[in-house]
């Protein structure tokens, strides 16, 4: 991508506008797309208020990714993903890569280790649209670890053109909603520190409290304690004595612990039942 937008670039933008909202337009913008960047995988979801995501298109050659984003990501994983717990909090709309949005701790974190680091990918870029229900609109694209990270190059023509695609992503997502007439408000209570709530309320006695459940929440997510802290306007003392009540009340010892004992949170099927 260079510093201006030049004749070829201008009639795929043109076709692109004409197939927002349409099936067509997904695979239409990642063909623009990979000839100005390569990447290994290529979706766009939609982030609906207080429900698990749709995948509106999801490009995945590997086919053993490909299963994994279908039942694992989407099948609950996606409550750890930076990506999603940005759509939940007041944004520019616009593009982010995954290292500048994720918590401090996030490549440490379990979710990254036994869940990210699996897939094989290491870099990603996507951006991320309001659209008029409450949803958002979200676009992903990552690449392996055998490939190189996003050049400051391609990062920079991708900024160039972020007015232009997060219309065109608004457009498309909106094209979507008129023709489903919708999408109905959603009826379950899809938070993460809620799910660990109630899922520890019945697995364990005692349970946690809201305020043990936000905190680990946000450990699971990738939050240091201070980072945590910062969040809850709490000391980050206050935040490790928390944690330990949350160890001792789950018989656990380590963040490893935690995460493999709540997974089962994590499930759409168990989250407000």
């Amino acid at each position: 991508m260079g510093e201006t937008i030049g004749p070829g670039e201008a009639r795929a933008i043109a076709m692109l506008m004409r197939l927002a909202g349409r099936p067509a337009f997904p695979s239409a913008l990642r063909r623009v797309l990979r000839t100005k960047m390569a990447f290994r995988t290529f979706l766009i979801l939609n982030y609906p208020a207080n429900r698990p995501p749709t995948s509106e298109y999801h490009w995945i050659p590997d086919v053993a990714l490909r299963e994994d984003y279908t039942t694992h990501y989407l099948g609950g994983a996606y409550q750890l993903d930076p990506f999603f717990q940005y759509s939940l909090q007041p944004f520019r709309p616009g593009i982010y890569r995954l290292r500048d949005i994720a918590p401090d701790r996030f490549f440490a974190s379990e979710y990254y280790q036994q869940y990210y680091q699996r897939t094989n990918l290491s870099d990603e870029v996507g951006a991320l649209v309001p659209l008029s229900d409450g949803s958002v609109a979200g676009l992903s694209m990552s690449r392996g670890r055998a490939d190189p990270p996003y050049s400051k190059a391609e990062l920079k023509g991708l900024r160039l053109i972020e007015p232009v695609l997060v219309e065109l992503l608004r457009q498309h997502g909106e094209g979507i909603l008129t023709g489903a007439g919708l999408r109905q408000v959603a009826t379950l209570p899809y938070v993460l520190d809620e799910a660990i709530y109630h899922y520890a309320a019945k697995a364990h006695a005692p349970g946690l409290t809201r305020r043990e459940a936000e905190i680990a929440a946000l450990v699971l997510q990738g939050h240091s304690s201070l980072s945590a802290s910062l969040i809850l306007g709490i000391s980050d003392q206050t935040v490790k004595v928390h944690r330990k009540n949350i160890y001792k009340k789950m018989q656990i010892s380590s963040q490893a612990q935690l995460f493999l004992t709540l997974q089962k949170a994590l499930l759409v099927e168990t989250v407000g039942s």
